[in-house]
C-alpha cells in the first residue's frame, strides 16, 4: 500500500465517522421501533454501523446517507427477527417492512423538522436564541435561566413563550416550503 492509499483510507474513514455520527440518533431510533429492547438495538446499530463500513464503497457520495443506513437497518432486524421468532410476539415479514417504512417515514420527517428547527434558530435575535440556549440546550430550569439573565421569571417565562410560537410558525412554514418544492 503506498502512502497516497493510505492517506485515501483515513480520509474515507473520517468522511464515514462523520456521516454515520450524523445519522446515528436517526439509526438508533428507526432500529428502536422495530426491537424495543435497548440492548438488542445498540448490537443492532453495530452490526449496521459494521455492514455500511463494508459497503461503504456502494455509497454514492451526495446522496441521503441516513437513508441508505436505514435500509441497511432495515435487514439487519429483519435478519434479528428470523432469529428470534420462537419468542412468543412474532410479527410477519411483511408486517415488519410496513412497520419498517413507517419508520423510515417518521425518521425522515423529524430529520426535515431538525433542519427547520437549526434554519429558524438561526433567523432568531441574538437575544432571543441566546435565552433558548439557556434554557434548552444547557438544561437549566426556568427559575436558573431567569436569574442568570437577571430577568424575572415571568418575564422569562412571555419570552419563551412568545419565541417557541415564533419558532414553531418558522418550521411549519419550512417544512410548507419544502413540501411543495419536493
Amino acid at each position: 500500500m503506498t502512502m497516497n492509499d493510505a492517506e485515501t483510507d483515513v480520509a474515507n474513514e473520517e468522511v464515514f465517522m462523520r456521516l454515520f455520527l450524523q445519522s446515528e440518533r436517526r439509526l438508533l431510533g428507526f432500529i428502536l421501533s422495530m426491537v424495543p429492547n435497548m440492548a438488542d438495538a445498540e448490537d443492532l446499530l453495530q452490526d449496521t454501523c459494521a455492514t455500511m463500513w463494508r459497503k461503504y464503497d456502494e455509497f454514492e457520495p451526495g446522496t441521503n446517507f441516513a437513508a441508505w443506513g436505514i435500509a441497511i437497518a432495515r435487514y439487519q432486524v429483519l435478519r434479528y427477527h428470523r432469529k428470534v421468532q420462537t419468542s412468543k410476539v412474532v410479527f410477519s415479514e411483511p408486517m415488519l417492512m410496513q412497520i419498517a417504512e413507517a419508520a423510515e417515514t417518521l425518521s425522515s420527517q423529524d430529520a426535515a423538522r431538525t433542519e427547520a428547527l437549526e434554519s429558524c434558530l438561526a433567523k432568531l435575535r441574538e437575544k432571543d436564541r441566546e435565552l433558548i440556549q439557556l434554557k434548552y440546550f444547557s438544561e437549566k430550569t426556568t427559575n436558573e435561566t431567569a436569574r442568570q439573565v437577571d430577568r424575572s421569571i415571568e418575564s422569562v417565562y412571555k419570552s419563551l413563550s412568545r419565541i417557541r410560537d415564533q419558532l414553531l410558525g418558522c418550521i411549519r412554514q419550512s417544512i410548507r416550503v419544502a413540501g411543495e418544492i419536493a
